[in-house]
């Protein structure tokens, strides 16, 4: 006797279609698998066996052979369950199938029989769709993941016991809906309006918000770099449907909480962060990294210095092309990476450096090695290097920052349509401007595209030299005082 029922296994981004045969023969009763099955799968021979017997069904009175095809493709994780039980149930002939044999379906067995959750269920189920299969089932644990799955049929059932009466036809398997509908586009700017004085800091972030440039926050401890970066997300206009399709297929891959109220990502890791937990990995499955994770968001390195130098280094790439490929002897997979760096840091161990020598109490070669952390080529990629000056005791005038939300907005949609033209004339002379700065020709690029944020901002069509002058400013001005190793000259 054969059965044969199909489900998917994960590889990053996308899933591999598996098809779960299984036989029965005579011999010693018991469950061999091969087909490259991976720890958590080779264990699902207990958890099915438990499950089957909690359900009131015999176990298989032969020798039972599992394949899980194409042989020569190592599979991971519990997803495969519920196929090798039903498909034990078939040849046992303790079921009469007459559903779901062109479904997936997936699902981790409690001894219980109920269905635990899988995680990437948004992905395998697209996998599904693109293989070709009807339809799809899952736990009802990832009910919320199959909400944002269209084209094919889709069900959720809660345990083994059901499942059965499904596919001998008794049931229908629905979708119940749980996930949270998005939020009107208005958003509350709570940390954008507790923003007192700074106004030059204030526009800077709108800049930013706009282009998505890259910041670095350079000032005393406690002096509002944090809040910035926050403030920074809220300022940002919300995720279009097609990047929300993104945003939510990595979170599914991480076995996050999905949500779907608009907002971009942030991500703020500790500075203890490792290189696998920056890239991700590429077992069982494959699983993001936090520059997957911060994708079409923010990504936010507090204390900067204090990150491992390879962690430091590995955000070449991402930030150049907004995506990067992890290979090891296991495979390849391509993670999109494109989001937007807000780091913070001290201008030197002690933090005071800025506000003068008299205040700052470290050496001079501990500040070259504590801002030699960051490398040349890392800070090459940062667009705007800022002074966030220490609070004096005086209370600045807050403004609201619902009007930004606006402005932002409509600047970007603006940069996107059409961007900003920079005549002949003026290229020339912001060469000029450059030629003496020792600027790379990457930072001529950002300077560029500073300006053009700015006349979308002021929506201008033409660049003019007075944002080009802003746009040096903004670019320059604070990172000839932080390149510099010297703490004198500092």
């Amino acid at each position: 006797m054969h059965a044969v029922w199909k489900g998917g296994s994960l590889r990053g981004l996308d899933a591999l279609p598996v098809t779960v045969e299984v036989q029965m023969s005579r011999g010693l009763p018991g469950i061999g698998m091969v087909g490259l099955a991976g720890a958590a799968t080779r264990e699902s021979r207990d958890r099915v066996l438990g499950a089957l017997r909690e359900c009131g069904f015999s176990t298989p009175a032969g020798r039972v052979t599992v394949n899980l095809a194409p042989a020569e493709e190592p599979k991971e994780g519990a997803a495969f369950d519920l196929a090798i039980a039903l498909g034990i149930l078939e040849v046992s002939q303790q079921i009469n199938v007459k559903r779901g044999r062109n479904w997936w379906v997936l699902g981790e067995l409690a001894l219980d029989g109920r269905l635990l959750p899988v995680r990437g269920a948004l992905v395998l189920g697209r996998a599904a769709r693109k293989a070709g299969a009807e339809g799809v089932l899952f736990p009802p644990g990832n009910a919320m993941e199959l909400e944002q799955l269209d084209g094919i049929h889709k069900g959720v059932l809660p345990n083994l016991s059901r499942v059965i009466e499904w596919s001998e036809g008794k049931i229908q398997a629905g979708v119940p809906s749980q996930l949270k509908r998005r939020k009107s586009p208005a958003r509350e700017t709570p940390m954008m309006n507790a923003i007192e004085g700074q106004d030059r800091l204030r526009r800077a972030l709108e800049i930013a918000a706009v282009g998505g440039h890259h910041l670095l926050l350079v000032g005393a401890p406690g002096g509002g770099k944090t809040h910035l970066a926050r403030a920074l997300r809220e300022i940002l206009p919300p995720l279009s449907a097609e990047e929300e399709s993104e945003v939510l297929a990595l979170r599914s891959l991480a076995g996050l909480p999905l949500r779907q109220d608009g907002l971009r990502p942030f991500r703020a890791p500790h500075h203890s962060l490792s290189v696998p937990g920056l890239l991700g990995t590429l077992g069982r499955g494959g699983r993001p990294g936090e520059l997957a994770l911060s994708h079409r968001g923010l990504l936010f390195l507090d204390e900067v210095p204090e990150f491992n130098r390879g962690v430091l280094e590995s955000l070449r790439q991402p930030l150049e092309e907004g995506a990067y490929t992890l290979s090891r002897g296991a495979g390849r997979i391509r993670w999109p990476a494109r989001f937007q760096l807000v780091a913070a840091m001290n201008p030197c161990p002690c933090g005071q450096l800025l506000r003068g020598r008299e205040h700052c109490r470290c050496a001079p070669p501990q500040i070259r090695r504590y801002l030699g952390r960051l490398s040349g080529p890392v800070l090459d990629r940062i667009d705007m290097i800022l002074e966030v000056p220490a609070w004096d005791g005086i209370q600045g005038e807050t403004r609201p920052g619902s009007p930004v939300l606006e402005r932002v907005s409509a600047a970007q949609q603006r940069l996107n349509r059409e961007p900003p033209v920079l005549n002949s004339q003026l290229a020339a002379w912001l060469d000029g401007q450059l030629s003496g700065s020792g600027a790379s020709y990457r930072l001529r690029a950002k300077v560029r595209a500073l300006a053009a944020s700015l006349a979308a901002l002021e929506d201008r069509s033409e660049l003019s030299r007075g944002q080009l002058l802003e746009a040096l400013e903004l670019a320059l001005h604070f990172r000839k005082r932080f390149t510099s190793m010297s703490a004198d000259r500092l």
